[in-house]
Protein backbone atom coordinates (compact mmCIF):
# COMPACT_ATOMS: atom_id res chain seq x y z
CA UNK A 1 0.00 0.00 0.00
CA UNK A 2 2.74 2.28 1.30
CA UNK A 3 1.40 6.01 1.27
CA UNK A 4 4.14 8.30 1.78
CA UNK A 5 3.36 12.18 2.27
CA UNK A 6 5.21 14.80 4.39
CA UNK A 7 2.76 16.14 6.70
CA UNK A 8 2.64 20.22 7.13
CA UNK A 9 -0.04 20.11 9.73
CA UNK A 10 -2.43 18.60 12.26
CA UNK A 11 -4.74 17.27 9.47
CA UNK A 12 -2.44 16.28 7.00
CA UNK A 13 -0.22 14.68 9.75
CA UNK A 14 -3.28 12.79 10.75
CA UNK A 15 -3.73 11.55 7.01
CA UNK A 16 -0.50 10.00 6.89
CA UNK A 17 -0.34 8.36 10.34
CA UNK A 18 -3.50 6.92 9.68
CA UNK A 19 -2.46 5.45 6.27
CA UNK A 20 0.80 4.41 8.02
CA UNK A 21 -0.74 2.33 10.90
CA UNK A 22 -3.20 0.54 7.74
CA UNK A 23 0.02 -0.66 5.75
CA UNK A 24 1.49 -1.09 8.87
CA UNK A 25 -1.53 -3.81 10.05
CA UNK A 26 -1.62 -5.17 6.25
CA UNK A 27 1.99 -5.66 6.12
CA UNK A 28 2.19 -7.25 9.45
CA UNK A 29 -0.64 -9.95 8.95
CA UNK A 30 -0.55 -10.45 5.18
CA UNK A 31 1.47 -13.27 4.95
CA UNK A 32 0.98 -14.36 8.29
CA UNK A 33 -1.67 -17.02 9.14
CA UNK A 34 -3.42 -15.85 11.92
CA UNK A 35 -6.32 -17.11 13.73
CA UNK A 36 -9.76 -14.97 14.49
CA UNK A 37 -8.49 -14.64 18.16
CA UNK A 38 -5.26 -12.91 17.18
CA UNK A 39 -6.79 -10.87 14.00
CA UNK A 40 -9.47 -9.93 16.59
CA UNK A 41 -6.42 -8.15 19.10
CA UNK A 42 -4.55 -7.03 16.23
CA UNK A 43 -7.55 -5.08 14.94
CA UNK A 44 -8.37 -3.88 18.67
CA UNK A 45 -4.98 -2.35 18.91
CA UNK A 46 -5.57 -0.50 15.85
CA UNK A 47 -8.43 0.53 16.96
CA UNK A 48 -7.33 2.04 19.99
CA UNK A 49 -4.55 3.51 17.73
CA UNK A 50 -6.79 5.27 16.18
CA UNK A 51 -8.78 7.46 18.68
CA UNK A 52 -5.39 8.13 20.02
CA UNK A 53 -4.36 9.74 16.96
CA UNK A 54 -7.45 11.42 16.35
CA UNK A 55 -7.27 12.80 19.80
CA UNK A 56 -3.98 13.72 19.25
CA UNK A 57 -4.84 15.69 16.34
CA UNK A 58 -7.82 17.05 17.84
CA UNK A 59 -5.86 18.78 20.44
CA UNK A 60 -3.18 19.63 17.90
CA UNK A 61 -5.74 21.31 15.55
CA UNK A 62 -7.53 23.37 18.75
CA UNK A 63 -4.32 24.78 20.06
CA UNK A 64 -3.80 25.64 16.59
CA UNK A 65 -6.72 27.36 15.89
CA UNK A 66 -7.22 28.62 18.87
CA UNK A 67 -4.01 30.30 20.09
CA UNK A 68 -5.64 33.74 21.13
CA UNK A 69 -8.44 32.36 23.28
CA UNK A 70 -8.66 30.42 26.14
CA UNK A 71 -6.20 26.57 25.90
CA UNK A 72 -8.68 23.59 26.23
CA UNK A 73 -9.03 22.73 30.24
CA UNK A 74 -7.63 19.61 30.89
CA UNK A 75 -10.89 18.41 32.17
CA UNK A 76 -12.60 19.38 29.17
CA UNK A 77 -9.50 17.46 27.11
CA UNK A 78 -9.76 14.35 30.11
CA UNK A 79 -13.55 14.05 29.37
CA UNK A 80 -12.76 14.51 25.42
CA UNK A 81 -10.50 11.48 25.77
CA UNK A 82 -12.93 9.22 28.47
CA UNK A 83 -15.66 9.43 26.16
CA UNK A 84 -13.74 7.90 23.30
CA UNK A 85 -12.38 5.43 25.48
CA UNK A 86 -15.86 4.35 26.86
CA UNK A 87 -18.20 5.48 24.49
CA UNK A 88 -21.71 4.02 24.76
CA UNK A 89 -21.23 3.26 20.70
CA UNK A 90 -20.31 -0.39 20.47
CA UNK A 91 -16.91 -1.09 19.79
CA UNK A 92 -15.20 -3.98 17.68
CA UNK A 93 -14.69 -5.68 21.16
CA UNK A 94 -18.24 -5.41 21.78
CA UNK A 95 -19.54 -6.83 18.56
CA UNK A 96 -20.12 -10.21 17.85
CA UNK A 97 -17.29 -11.73 16.39
CA UNK A 98 -17.79 -13.04 12.56
CA UNK A 99 -16.96 -15.97 10.69
CA UNK A 100 -13.25 -16.56 10.15
CA UNK A 101 -13.42 -17.96 6.76
CA UNK A 102 -9.45 -19.25 6.05
CA UNK A 103 -10.42 -19.69 2.39
CA UNK A 104 -11.17 -16.02 2.01
CA UNK A 105 -8.40 -14.18 0.72
CA UNK A 106 -6.30 -11.36 3.37
CA UNK A 107 -7.69 -8.10 1.65
CA UNK A 108 -11.21 -9.57 1.20
CA UNK A 109 -10.87 -9.85 4.89
CA UNK A 110 -8.77 -6.68 5.65
CA UNK A 111 -11.91 -4.79 4.08
CA UNK A 112 -14.58 -6.75 6.10
CA UNK A 113 -12.87 -6.17 8.84
CA UNK A 114 -12.09 -2.16 7.83
CA UNK A 115 -15.58 -1.64 7.27
CA UNK A 116 -16.34 -2.57 10.63
CA UNK A 117 -13.49 -0.62 12.39
CA UNK A 118 -14.64 2.58 10.50
CA UNK A 119 -18.12 1.86 11.18
CA UNK A 120 -17.64 1.85 14.82
CA UNK A 121 -15.63 4.32 14.68
CA UNK A 122 -17.76 6.75 13.12
CA UNK A 123 -20.22 6.06 15.38
CA UNK A 124 -18.31 6.83 18.25
CA UNK A 125 -16.66 9.89 16.70
CA UNK A 126 -20.06 10.64 15.83
CA UNK A 127 -21.62 10.68 19.85
CA UNK A 128 -18.59 12.39 20.96
CA UNK A 129 -19.39 15.79 18.22
CA UNK A 130 -22.25 15.70 19.45
CA UNK A 131 -21.40 15.85 23.28
CA UNK A 132 -19.31 18.49 22.65
CA UNK A 133 -21.85 20.57 20.38
CA UNK A 134 -24.10 20.38 23.68
CA UNK A 135 -21.17 21.39 25.63
CA UNK A 136 -20.49 24.34 23.63
CA UNK A 137 -24.37 24.96 23.19
CA UNK A 138 -24.63 25.13 27.76
CA UNK A 139 -21.53 26.78 27.83
CA UNK A 140 -22.57 30.17 25.37
CA UNK A 141 -25.73 29.79 26.82
CA UNK A 142 -24.14 30.09 30.62
CA UNK A 143 -22.28 33.08 28.84
CA UNK A 144 -24.90 34.88 27.29
CA UNK A 145 -26.82 34.52 30.73
CA UNK A 146 -23.65 36.26 32.42
CA UNK A 147 -23.45 39.06 30.10
CA UNK A 148 -27.57 39.23 30.03
CA UNK A 149 -26.77 40.07 33.79
CA UNK A 150 -23.84 41.87 33.42
CA UNK A 151 -25.87 44.14 31.21
CA UNK A 152 -28.93 44.45 33.00
CA UNK A 153 -26.33 45.48 35.94
CA UNK A 154 -24.87 48.17 33.62
CA UNK A 155 -28.50 49.40 32.06
CA UNK A 156 -29.27 49.76 36.27
CA UNK A 157 -25.98 51.57 37.32
CA UNK A 158 -26.89 53.85 33.91
CA UNK A 159 -30.65 54.55 34.75
CA UNK A 160 -29.32 55.34 38.56
CA UNK A 161 -26.72 58.20 37.53
CA UNK A 162 -28.94 59.83 34.77
CA UNK A 163 -31.31 59.60 37.91
CA UNK A 164 -28.80 61.56 40.05
CA UNK A 165 -27.79 63.93 37.44
CA UNK A 166 -30.88 65.02 36.34
CA UNK A 167 -31.53 65.59 40.31
CA UNK A 168 -28.77 67.30 40.77
CA UNK A 169 -29.57 69.55 37.34
CA UNK A 170 -33.02 70.34 38.81
CA UNK A 171 -31.38 71.44 42.31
Amino acid sequence: MCFAKTGRGPTEDLRLKMHQMVDSFCNNHQNQPEGQEQEQVALLQLEDDFNEVLLDTVDLHYQNSNQESAPLLPEVRQELRSRVRRSSVPSLEDESVEVWDPRESFYDRALRLFQRLLCCLQQKWQAVLAWVRRMVAAGMQALCSAVETVWSVFQDFCSFVAQVLRSAIQA
